[in-house]
């Protein structure tokens, strides 16, 4: 009997060199005061980051501000592992002890220098040199599949996906719109079309997070106010985390994949990516998923298209006496018809796992045959290191696969990532 792999299609392995000095924004108390990078050699900074693993400043702040807690967890999450592991093949070891020898780990690189938090102590193209380093190790070459970050803000972007997977060996492509753009920006065009080419799998962040475009709205999108192709859509948010859920949002894809939307924005000329292969990584995350299991259906949901009118709110309007006009679709929800309506559309589980309460919809996903036509497009992922704040990465596998059952854990595990990460190259 041939040894099972299993895949976890969604980690990281960038370390404190590849993240912009005030990244740590959020550590409300010292920032400004000194940069992330100080936490590499001044012992003091050291001793503060220890305080707060210890919860000691989060307990404080939880009474002061009680909405803190979660999103400063989340940012604590990458800041304990930058003492753990200081190079990324130090990253990949730690993760490749969590699983069974030849596991294959899908690391998404990250770009970070346009989220106006300021400058890497290794600039993005050293991160990427790193990493083709350890991927052409021949112990490292068949395990690790990394993702070449595309930022169309980035000179030259198409030539450096192009370079990373045919020179690098490099899998796929990662997407983060959270960091200040639309995926539907123009300047990713070629990108898509070599991805749509050569059946590259792309992976998107789909949640709300702690890394997000720093700057000003005001000052990078001069006064935008409605969703560039949703005119309807008014923008979220004033600012920082509230505002990039605008390109977070899942049905900015719609408004990609869907051609006679897209053709709105690029015009007529706009080619058709509905056969994209596209990951929507952590399936909108926990709370949505919650929202959809507490919340009633809206009136006018029905199954096969409902959700994906992009005149629909994407966000609950509220009107000036904070009584809600119009309900916005769960995340999770809007993914599903998705799903179903673009072929090649996945989705992992990352951080969304981390809550053991979606257990029961995760095994609902694999088993009712409401899900049977998008159940072989779901993966298993966990987002590490990012998740660690909920539980060491063993523990998290192992709870999952005990509650799912090896057959329907395999499925997501070892079955689906195959078809997601095979390309016209491998």
């Amino acid at each position: 009997m041939s040894r099972k792999i299993y895949h976890n299609c969604h980690a990281h392995c960038f370390t404190i060199d590849h993240v912009p000095d005030y990244f740590a924004k959020r550590l409300i108390l010292f920032y400004g005061l000194f940069p992330i990078r100080w936490l590499k050699k001044h012992k003091a900074i050291q001793w503060i980051i220890k305080m707060l693993n210890k919860r000691i400043v989060l307990k404080v702040l939880k009474v002061v501000a009680p909405n803190i807690d979660k999103s400063m967890d989340r940012l604590l999450s990458f800041i304990r592992f930058f003492d753990v592991a200081k190079t990324q093949k130090e990253m990949i070891d730690l993760l490749k002890g969590y699983y069974p020898p030849q596991t294959r780990l899908v690391l998404l690189t990250m770009d970070m220098e346009y989220m106006e938090a300021g400058k890497p102590i290794h600039n993005f193209h050293k991160q990427i040199e790193e990493l083709a380093a350890v991927k052409s190790n021949p112990a490292y070459a068949d395990i690790i599949h990394p993702f070449v970050f595309a930022d169309p803000r980035r000179p030259n972007i198409h030539a450096i996906v192009k370079e990373a997977i045919e020179q690098k060996k490099f899998t796929g492509i990662k997407l983060y719109p959270a960091l200040g753009y639309f995926p539907f920006d123009v300047h990713l065009k070629e990108v898509y079309e070599y991805a749509l080419e050569h059946d590259l799998p792309l992976t998107t962040h789909c949640i709300a997070g702690v890394v997000f475009y720093r700057g000003s709205k005001e000052q990078a999108f001069s006064g935008l106010k409605h969703h560039p192709i949703a005119k309807k859509q008014l923008l979220y948010g004033e600012n920082g985390i509230d505002f990039t859920l605008n390109f977070t949002h899942p049905l900015n894809f719609n408004c990609l994949m869907d051609v006679n939307i897209l053709r709105q924005y690029w015009g007529d000329d706009a080619p058709d990516f509905r056969n994209l292969k596209v990951c929507m990584g952590h399936f909108g995350g926990e709370d949505d998923w919650h929202k959809y299991m507490t919340d009633p259906w809206l009136p006018d949901y029905n199954q096969g298209g409902g959700a994906l009118n992009i005149d629909n709110p994407w966000f609950d309007e509220i009107d000036s006496n904070g009584k809600i006009t119009a309900k916005a679709y769960s995340w999770f929800s809007v993914i599903c018809e998705m799903m179903r309506k673009f072929p090649n559309m996945y989705a992992d589980i990352s951080y969304t796992l981390s809550d053991d309460r979606t257990f029961p919809l995760i095994k609902l996903l694999l088993t009712s045959h409401v899900y049977s036509d998008i159940k072989d497009r779901i993966l298993f992922g966990t987002d590490f290191f990012v998740v660690s704040k909920a539980g060491a990465e063993r523990e998290m596998s192992i709870k999952l696969r005990e509650y799912l059952g090896d057959e329907l854990f395999d499925i997501i595990a070892c079955i689906n990532p195959i078809g997601f990460l095979k390309t016209k190259f491998n």
